[in-house]
């Protein structure tokens, strides 16, 4: 600690807490570059801190006496240099040494009175350790520059005689000069007009020209054209304003070469004038092509993150295509008699794919996030019911271990709440999921209570709670990051990919909520969120327990998707006994709506997915402006990750939206919300932030279907032109003809084979290119439907052999079928042999339409 007469001593100088100087700013620049250590300090010592004058390349004030490296490093009034600190026992423990940012060089001259007394310390500073010291003897040198200067500013101040310390100021200079021409850095003293002055020999020797040479130039004539008026615009400020400023610049040396420069122009003024200004340059000609190709390479970083982040996406929506079939189908065969054990084994299923649907999920909102692309979408939806799913899943999950789950719901807590649906459900799938996979006996407790209320939330706070394996304070720093799990083994005992908590993490702080975990290793963990939800106003209460009635209720179902329509369509009338009609396009939708209000037996309720001839909004004005329409609710079913604008549905006059695959409890909650609107208002949510952009539909020339005029836009907001609608063209097949289906996904499969039946035809189906080889060397087959993504042989190997096989006989007729429509993808088919292409999902007419072309092909040979 600094003795009282040194204080004393220090604010006899009047330096403390001034600003900052030109003349010390170049000190320190001048030791750090002398020294090649990154960091430098000009500091000085009062009783309870290094107060900072000057730093090169570290952003500090003051340090506290515990931080300060030079307070310790100075026992005595000589120059100390320490090569390690790491291996030094008086910085045992330091701040600085043993935590970031690691410091292991240091070097300090103390800045010494007249009388000797230590008054502070020019300090330089590295993080790695120096083996040698060049130039150590000339941090004495600018220490006592240093010193000189306080002395000279403190005698003017006293108006005392300053001869003597001029003499001493000339020799410092006398000494400076030296160190000056020994400098490794490009050392240049200006005139105000650009002279210039006095250049070292560092600069000589990097610019190519000799004194005599460089004496007759001025330093703007050095600098490239492209350079030259901004280097100039800067130096007029600073001999102007009388104030450093940093700056870079191109010089030519006498080559011809660039040499891009940098470094702070100071300054010397005298009398309220600028006589000179001293820059020392660094060349960092190397450095800047360096940042170019850094720069290239986080370019292509970027862009490799984008094209990640549309991969996962694009996976993800391809996956949960099927998914939301395989859901359905066991939700339909759930409804079906069975018995006990094939009711197990379906629930089982079930279970299954509705884990791997969260996997999926976490994947998307993941690479979502990452594209910034992850909308909100604030709803009413019944929480109890939610959780509730939730748990149902999990128990199913956690059979074959000696676990209970266990659902605790604080009656204070809302049963209905404006949210978001999905992103709750997800948080809480994946933390659920979380404690059951680490659990093996025990319990897991779900519990959900009020924390607290404003005037406008209510803030409702989940834990999970579990008896499992429980969570080091080491292992908890990584527990929310991506793909980090608590240890590298678990990956094999427990699975996972590390997604499910910090997918938590992130959708609950973009909720507004909190995410934390309290854990012992051995004694459970307990993970807990709040989250803010927007109070419900005063008329509304739970429409889930109230005593709506749908049985018998009209519904229109409007979905392209035919696995889709079974789905949802059994929920309507096996569960809730309504009465449903379908239809497949906007067209057909409006015509029904149309029809229904005619007889006098209008829909309650329209259901409808995205359509290939309307977007959802021009879809819902155009029902709820009409006045024999305008009754019907309309429930949105969207896809995860679709940017949705909630007020700009509302005020289209959509009641609710469900987010597909669509279970059974967000059904029933969107159709009560629709068919008793009036019970949970719809107003618009002024709370959450939404876009517009991403969801209007480009307008675009009528069409025409069945000679009606259809006045829609086409949805274009995906990238993909959509086909038109084309009737079924007759078809007369002869009866003898032999049908082989290629198709290695079921659904698919059961789709062809089912618009194939309606055209009069029967087929017999193989799951791959091997298969087909084998069936066509039994079967006398004329049409082929080659599907080209396959496992074991695809569908462009297997035309190739099937073409090499026919060289001497019969040509069959191959008609590719794949689910890729991008450029060149029909040119790869023809070329590998095959005579016609679709593009799956195969429409009706456009199968009927490719069988025409077959026929007509027959007919010529």
């Amino acid at each position: 600690m600094t003795d009282v007469a040194a204080v004393e001593v220090l604010r006899s100088y009047q330096i403390l807490d001034t600003e900052h100087e030109a003349p010390f700013d170049e000190i320190v620049e001048l030791a750090a570059r002398l020294l090649h250590c990154p960091v430098a300090i000009l500091g000085f010592f009062d009783d309870r801190r290094e107060w900072v004058k000057a730093a090169a390349g570290w952003n500090v004030s003051f340090l506290p006496p515990e931080m300060s490296i030079a307070m310790r490093l100075l026992q005595g009034g000589s120059t100390t240099i320490v090569p390690d600190l790491s291996s030094d026992p008086r910085f045992s423990g330091h701040a600085l040494v043993s935590r970031p940012p690691h410091i292991r060089f240091a070097a300090s001259a103390p800045l010494l009175d007249p009388n000797g007394v230590v008054v502070g310390a020019l300090t330089v500073l590295d993080r790695a350790p120096h083996t040698s010291v060049e130039h150590a003897d000339f941090l004495a040198v600018l220490a006592r520059q240093a010193m000189l200067l306080l002395e000279m500013r403190k005698r003017e101040r006293q108006r005392g005689d300053v001869d003597e310390l001029r003499v001493a100021l000339d020799e410092s200079e006398s000494r400076f000069r030296e160190l000056f021409e020994h400098a490794d850095d490009l050392i240049v003293s200006i005139a105000p007009d650009g002279r210039l002055l006095h250049v070292n020999q560092a600069f000589l020797s990097a610019i190519g020209y000799s004194s005599e040479e460089v004496s007759k130039r001025s330093i703007t004539s050095l600098a490239a054209l492209d350079a030259r008026d901004d280097f100039k615009a800067t130096l007029d400020r600073v001999m102007s304003g009388g104030h450093a400023e940093r700056v870079e610049t191109v010089l030519l040396t006498s080559s011809g070469r660039r040499m891009t420069v940098e470094g702070g122009l100071n300054p010397k003024v005298i009398d309220g004038r600028a006589l000179l200004a001293r820059v020392i340059f660094r060349d960092i000609t190397e450095r800047k092509k360096f940042e170019g190709e850094l720069a290239k390479a986080r370019d292509a970083a970027l862009e490799s993150s984008r094209l990640k982040n549309q991969f996962l996406t694009n996976v993800s929506h391809e996956i949960r295509t099927p998914m939301n079939g395989i859901i359905g189908m066991i939700d339909l065969l759930l409804s079906t008699a069975l018995d006990a054990e094939q009711k197990d084994f379906a629930l089982h299923a079930r279970s299954s794919a509705e884990q791997l649907l969260a996997i999926v999920n976490n994947i998307l909102h993941v690479s979502a996030i990452e594209a910034g692309s992850l909308t909100s979408v604030n709803n009413d939806f019944d929480l109890y019911r939610t959780i509730q799913r939730i748990v149902e899943v999990m128990e199913v999950a956690a059979l074959g271990k000696d676990l209970n789950i266990v659902f605790d719901y604080d009656q204070n807590v809302p049963t209905v709440v404006r949210g978001e649906q999905a992103r709750v459900r997800q948080v809480l799938t994946n933390l659920v999921d979380n404690a059951v996979k680490f659990t093996e006996q025990g319990k897991v407790t779900v519990r959900v209570r009020m924390d607290k209320e404003t005037e406008t939330h209510h803030i409702v706070r989940f834990d999970i709670a579990d008896t499992g394996i429980g969570i080091s304070d080491a292992d908890r720093v990584l527990l929310f990051e991506k793909f980090s799990q608590v240890e590298g083994g678990s990956t094999r005992r427990f699975g996972g990919v590390g997604l499910g908590l910090a997918t938590a993490k992130q959708l609950v702080e973009m909720m507004g909520g909190l995410i934390g975990v309290d854990s012992a290793l051995g004694q459970g963990s307990n993970f807990w969120f709040s989250l803010p939800f927007v109070k419900q106003s005063a008329s509304a209460f739970p429409i889930a327990s109230s005593e709506l009635d749908f049985r018998g209720r009209r519904v229109l179902l409007v979905d392209q998707s035919v696995t889709s329509r079974r789905t949802v369509r059994n929920y309507l009338e096996t569960i809730w006994e309504m009465k449903v009609d379908e239809a497949e396009n906007a067209a057909a939708a409006i015509a029904g709506l149309h029809r229904a209000a005619d007889e006098g037996k209008p829909y309650r309720v329209a259901v409808f997915d995205l359509m290939p001839d309307a977007d959802e909004l021009t879809f819902a004005r155009t029902v709820k402006g009409d006045a024999r329409l305008a009754a019907t609710g309309l429930i949105y079913l969207s896809s995860l990750g679709d940017r949705l604008d909630l007020p700009a549905l509302r005020a289209a006059g959509i009641a609710a939206c469900a987010q597909k695959p669509v279970g059974q409890s967000e059904l029933f909650d969107a159709l009560t919300i629709a068919i008793a609107r009036d019970a949970i208002p719809v107003a618009r949510d002024a709370s959450a932030p939404m876009s517009l952009d991403d969801i209007v539909a480009r307008p675009a020339a009528p069409r025409s279907f069945g000679g009606a005029e259809l006045p829609f836009p086409t949805r274009t907001s995906s990238g993909t032109v959509p086909r038109p609608s084309v009737p079924s063209p007759a078809v007369s097949i002869p009866e003898a003809l032999r049908v082989l289906l290629v198709e290695d996904n079921f659904l698919n499969l059961k789709l062809t084979l089912s618009q194939l039946e309606k055209l009069g035809l029967k087929a017999d189906s193989v799951m791959n290119g091997k298969q087909a080889l084998e069936a066509l060397e039994f079967g006398n087959y004329s049409l082929i439907l080659m599907d080209c993504q396959m496992p074991i042989m695809d569908g462009y190997e297997a035309t190739m052999e099937i073409r090499r096989r026919e060289r001497d006989g019969k040509r069959r007729y191959i008609i590719a079928m794949t689910a890729n429509a991008l450029a060149g993808d029909r040119e790869k088919c023809l070329a590998a042999g095959m005579d016609d292409y679709l593009s799956k999902p195969t429409r009706p007419e456009e199968l009927a339409a490719a069988l025409s072309r077959f026929v007509a092909k027959m007919r010529e040979q």
